[in-house]
């Protein structure tokens, strides 16, 4: 069956388009960036002090995790990789074609991807058997100081996803849902997206916040 995918955005700056490598995000109004490929075949390795590791509770009986801005999934990947049970949900279209188009080539094991609004789909399955263990988000937020790959790849999803000026309602969605932990990415500098953070990992630029969950 054939997937039924915008070619693209709303405010037609981006676009999808053929590349050598598969299907390829491109934004009309950057003309100095080359198509942005989502890869799930060359995940990253975490190292097993990585803090997004410690941060979901990597041997504290964390199994299951959403990755609920999925983005192009170099968390999801890595995540998987690491051995957990991952869902990874897109809402984007043209993010979600990206995904579709990689999955394609490659499907890497402990991951499955679901083209949803995340806190529609984790409502959905709070207090069932399908809630997960721990939920991550990865909130748009302003790009601050990162490498110019991390700039770059910004740019192009920012064009095509925009801000996420709903985050707070999908961290109620994340908290409702998730049975141990939410872990949430925040520019180092922000203010944390809501009271009762547990503990906190800075790093150059970016900042992990734990909320676990009352038992």
């Amino acid at each position: 069956m054939e997937d039924a995918f915008p070619l693209t955005s709303a405010s037609s700056r981006a676009r999808l388009v053929e590349t050598r490598t598969g299907l390829g995000l491109v934004d009309d109004d950057v003309e100095d960036l080359s198509p942005l490929v989502i890869d799930l075949a060359h995940a990253r390795r975490l190292g097993s002090d990585d803090d997004l590791l410690r941060a979901l509770g990597r041997g504290k009986g964390v199994v299951t995790v959403v990755d609920a801005t999925a983005g192009i999934g170099r968390d999801a990947a890595a995540l998987a990789l690491a051995g957990f049970d991952v869902t990874a949900i897109e809402r984007a279209p043209l993010v979600q074609a990206l995904w579709a188009d990689a999955l394609r080539r490659h499907q890497p094991p402990r991951l499955r991807f679901v083209a949803d609004d995340a806190a529609a789909h984790l409502d959905a399955v709070a207090g069932t058997e399908g809630a997960p263990d721990a939920v991550f988000l990865d909130p748009m937020y302003p790009t601050g100081r990162r490498t110019a790959q991390a700039q770059r790849e910004m740019r192009l999803l920012r064009a095509a996803v925009g801000d996420d000026l709903d985050v707070g309602v999908l961290f109620e969605a994340a908290r409702r849902s998730a049975r141990q932990r939410v872990v949430v990415k925040r520019s180092r500098s922000a203010p944390s997206l809501a009271t009762g953070v547990s503990s906190s990992w800075s790093g150059g630029s970016t900042r992990l916040d734990l909320y676990l969950r009352a038992r």
